[in-house]
């Protein structure tokens, strides 16, 4: 199978169209969890900063004496139950085991799969096949880079 090429990717691009709201169906979530949690901006999309603004979610209660737990959602747009399943865990379930556990919820990690709803970020790289250093998906590598900054 031949690979595509940057005029096959562009024409896939193109071809896509916008389904549902990330702003409406998940940032707005990730706002209404900020009494409970600690909301970080870690990052945006720069197809549309305005549009695709990247979040985690972080234990405000944060100790280096309790184990973390890493929620991810979101990695392939068109996989929806992650995104809704780590904000619904956050809001309904989490304050049961903050006691004992830390929470970092990167909720969606990519949010223009998520309204096209599809498996390929807007370069068509699938995300899920690039968490590594120098990523050529910038939501991968803005999520690296969130980890790496959580330690100092």
């Amino acid at each position: 199978m031949t690979p595509w090429g940057k005029e096959e990717k562009e024409k896939w691009f193109q071809e896509q169209t916008i389904k549902r709201s990330y702003k409406k169906d998940v940032v707005s979530k990730i706002q209404a969890l900020k009494a409970a949690f600690d909301v970080n901006q870690y990052g945006e999309l720069s197809l549309n900063p305005d549009l695709y603004p990247l979040y985690f979610l972080k234990s405000k209660n944060f100790s280096p004496n309790k184990k973390t737990v890493l929620i991810t959602g979101g990695v392939h747009g068109y996989e929806t139950s992650g995104v809704h399943g780590a904000l619904g865990f956050l809001e309904k379930v989490a304050s049961q085991y903050e006691d004992r556990f830390n929470f970092l919820c990167f909720p969606c990690l990519s949010p223009w799969s998520y309204e096209t709803i599809n498996r390929w970020n807007p370069k068509a790289i699938d995300p899920n096949r690039s968490f590594f250093k120098n990523s050529p998906a910038e939501e991968c590598e803005f999520s690296l880079k969130a980890l790496e900054n959580l330690k100092d």
